[in-house]
């Protein structure tokens, strides 16, 4: 039991850390790629934690491979847009001056429900005030209103 608790302890610690040095944000503002690796590292930190059997080091070894590809990742789209935009997606406008872009809908797979939806949260509750809306590569919508 004891092994058990300093192994939980010690996973504990490097998860943290390895999501503090990935600089992650709120789980709804990661993008794709760091969503990917932040299941993987708590798929992976499950594993010694469940069987002791398997060495410590083998859980942490790919924990932090995983957390220097994503830091290198991140670096490389910064130096390189055409990456980032390949790797993370670009925004799409989905309305314009009160009018759905239904083209753009349809390849986000929302619906007009989940647009209003999104519009009522940011207390708009009439498209036609709407001059643009714009989906984030992080899936949160943006909105600018008519002045």
């Amino acid at each position: 039991m004891p092994v058990t608790i300093i192994r939980s302890i010690i996973l504990y610690i490097l998860v943290v850390l390895a999501v503090r040095l990935m600089g992650k944000r709120q789980l709804g503002e990661l993008q794709p790629s760091e969503l990917v690796i932040t299941i993987l590292i708590s798929n992976i930190a499950t594993l010694p934690l469940e069987d002791t059997d398997i060495p410590l080091l083998t859980g942490i070894t790919p924990i932090l491979v995983l957390v220097c590809l994503e830091v290198l990742i991140s670096w490389i789209t910064l130096r390189f847009p055409g990456l980032r935009k390949f790797i993370s997606g670009s925004p799409k406008i989905i309305v314009t001056n009160g009018e759905l872009d239904r083209e753009a809908l349809t390849e986000l797979r929302l619906s007009e429900a989940d647009v209003m939806s999104a519009l009522r949260s940011q207390q708009v509750f009439d498209i036609k005030d709407v001059r643009q809306a714009v989906v984030e590569t992080n899936g949160s919508i943006s909105v600018k209103t008519e002045e």
